[in-house]
């Protein structure tokens, strides 16, 4: 397998599972109505950072340590509190007026281009379907006999092809909320971050739930 094809098929496989949603594009979705396009490439940004980390960590041969049963729980169960938490606090925030949409002249605090690249970290350190997908479909993939007598050069294709992904959604996610900023009133942005709060909740809960269950 050549490194374009390496390259394809990391993209193909790594759009599937971000189109899925989750904390990054919940946080992309609430920030993109504020902030507009920019939100989508800093938040992959942060994002993808966090991912070359976990490239390489597997590439170390650290898959088996991450993927032992009372590690996963350990993340479910932080992580799945944590999103608790984060969609509790979007959702009641939101409820009491607390997150408004900025308006001309008005006198509201909107994430620096810094705190959107740290809302993208964030985001995807408590998400246990991220560390789950890397250590069970990523780690297989990596360790396929075509990535790995490539190299370090067949890792790069595989990390830029799944990137690329997460950029190539999350900048359209971010650009069609921000497009629509103009017909999304106060109101209609209060619910829509309620919902994605309580969305998060869901989630939390079932990561929360999951370690228990069968």
């Amino acid at each position: 397998m050549s490194l374009p094809l390496i390259f394809a098929f990391s993209f193909v496989i790594g759009f599937g599972a971000v189109i899925t949603p989750g904390p990054v594009s919940t946080a992309i979705v609430s920030e993109s109505a504020r902030r507009g396009f920019i939100v989508g490439p800093l938040v992959a940004a942060g994002h993808c950072a966090l991912e070359l980390g976990m490239v390489l960590l597997l590439a170390l041969g650290l898959a088996s340590g991450l993927n032992a049963p009372s590690v996963t729980v350990v993340i479910g169960l932080l992580g799945g509190g944590l999103l608790v938490w984060m969609g509790a606090s979007m959702a009641w925030g939101a409820y009491r007026g607390r997150l408004r949409l900025a308006r001309p002249g008005a006198q509201i605090s909107l994430l620096s281009n810094w705190q959107l690249l740290g809302l993208g970290v964030a985001a995807t350190l408590v998400n246990p379907f991220w560390y789950a997908w890397w250590v069970t479909v990523g780690a297989a993939y990596l360790a396929y006999p075509a990535v790995q007598a490539l190299g370090l050069a067949g890792l790069a294709a595989f990390y830029l092809g799944h990137i690329s992904g997460d950029l190539l959604w999350d900048s359209i996610l971010s650009g069609v909320v921000g497009r629509g900023r103009r017909w999304i009133t106060d109101a209609v942005y209060k619910w829509l971050i309620v919902i994605c709060g309580v969305y998060l909740v869901y989630l939390g809960l079932v990561f929360l739930t999951a370690p228990f269950a069968g």
